[in-house]
Formats: structure tokens, sequence, C-alpha cells
């Protein structure tokens, strides 16, 4: 590699002074987002910085609770539950819920459908 001229040390020395002021300039937080590139005959200088801060990831959000007996049914499937009803509580598996009644399959094998405007009551078991 030959070796620099006045004019590519003098630009060399710029660049670094020029970085060296981004990096201790860095603390004011003023969001600057720099890609500064120099090329010169027989020397290469790209700089890449990112001064900012990094804006913070938004929190997720929390799941909405169910607002509807059908919703949370919904969330139950496949879940041992006890379902009361003005007649009686059933207990068991729920494996589907349809737009007006469910389907339990109760620990004896029996397939029990309850109609959703029946049910007073669901809880998880």
């Amino acid at each position: 590699m030959s070796p620099l001229t006045d004019r590519q040390r003098n630009l060399l020395t710029l660049a670094n002074q020029l970085s060296q002021n981004l990096v201790n300039n860095s603390g004011n937080n003023s969001g600057l987002n720099t890609d500064f590139s120099v090329d010169l005959p027989g020397l290469g200088l790209d700089v890449d910085l990112n001064m900012g801060r990094r804006p913070s990831p938004t929190p997720p959000s929390p799941p909405t609770p169910p607002t509807t007996m059908r919703e949370v049914l919904l969330s139950l499937v496949n879940e041992q539950v006890a379902v009361t009803t003005p007649f009686d509580v059933i207990t068991g598996t729920l494996i589907a819920v349809r737009d007006d009644y469910i389907v339990v399959i109760e620990n004896s094998g029996a397939q029990v459908l309850v109609r959703i405007d029946k049910i007073e009551l669901v809880s998880e078991l």
C-alpha cells in the first residue's frame, strides 16, 4: 500500500475528529443517526453510527377478558369443566361450543348437550 498524501492524511484526521466528536456527544440523546463514508484512493473508511436512543418496545397489551358466556366457553374447550344449569351440575370435558349449545363428555363417557342460554355458571376443574 502506498503512503498517504498530505490531503488524504488531513481528510483522515478530519474524519477521525468527526467520529470522536459524534461519540463524545452521544450522551445528549439528540437522536443523531449518521452514516459517514469517505472513499480515498487506496484507503476506504465507512463509519455508521447510530447515536439515538432505541425506541422502547411497546409492551404487549394484556389479553382482553371474555365478555360473553360463549367466549368463556370457547376458552375452555378440551378442559375439565363444571357447568351449572337450573336443572343440574354437569362435569366432564368440554369438547365443542356450537352456536347455541355445548357438548360435554362426562367421566362415564356420556355425551351431554347443554343450551348456552341455560348455563348459569361454568368453572374449570
